[in-house]
């Protein structure tokens, strides 16, 4: 993982709120637990961006400021134990069609605080 430690992800990045770059798509991964119906709950939704130097990325915003995304992985109000979970969503074919083991080396866990960029802004669309 370039960018950020491996064993930090594996222990809070897949089940908070983290950001990861692939190929020129960011993934958004957020998972939460859900105490009073014991379920879990974990999605990844995926968008165009543009990584900077600073290991930062811009999300394209369509013209009317809504983000274009799609989402690429939901595990919903599921029961199984949190590892169980974490193994469903590190080897599931987000990337591609590949898992995160398959593509461990290129993910780079990005700093999601820059501001959107509208779609005319980008020239490589």
């Amino acid at each position: 993982m370039i960018n950020g430690n491996l064993e930090n992800f594996l222990d809070t990045g897949w089940i908070t709120e983290a950001t990861l770059y692939y190929n020129g798509f960011a993934y958004w991964f957020e998972g939460y637990y859900k105490p009073e119906i014991e379920k879990w709950t974990y999605f990844v939704n995926r968008w165009r961006a543009k990584l900077s130097d600073d290991m930062c990325t811009s999300r394209y915003i369509l013209n009317d400021d809504i983000v274009d995304f799609e989402k690429v992985f939901e595990l919903k109000n599921t029961d199984v134990k949190m590892e169980k979970a974490r193994e469903i969503v590190l080897n599931a074919p987000i990337f591609d069609g590949k898992c995160f083991w398959e593509v461990e080396s290129e993910l780079i866990w990005v700093d999601e605080s820059c501001d959107g960029i509208t779609i005319s802004d980008i020239s490589e669309i």
